[in-house]
């Protein structure tokens, strides 16, 4: 845990990266400990608008992408919204990489 708070530390005070960076998000978070479906759909893990606002602190050319339907492990969500991920990713690379 004391890792984990020392790496947020450095991320609000900006990591200045020099690279383009992508972040992919879900579209909302669904914090609380009753379980629900609508779970199955977003990030349980942290408040998506604090990591919108947070990305804002990485570099000077960061994408964010908010995807509908997405886990806080975007890549581990539906097959459909997994695609979705996949395909903003191909694009952001497209327009970084020859």
């Amino acid at each position: 845990m004391k890792a984990i708070l020392a790496a947020q530390q450095e991320v609000a005070a900006g990591l200045k990266l020099p690279m383009p960076v992508l972040v992919l998000l879900s579209s909302r978070s669904m914090l609380g400990p009753v379980w629900s479906d609508d779970m199955l759909r977003a990030d349980v893990v942290l408040d998506v608008r604090a990591l919108a606002l947070r990305t804002l602190s990485l570099g000077d050319s960061v994408s964010l992408e908010r995807i509908d339907g997405a886990l806080h492990e975007v890549f581990l969500s539906s097959t459909p919204v997994r695609d979705e991920a996949y395909a903003r990713l191909e694009r952001w690379l497209r327009g970084y990489v020859d």
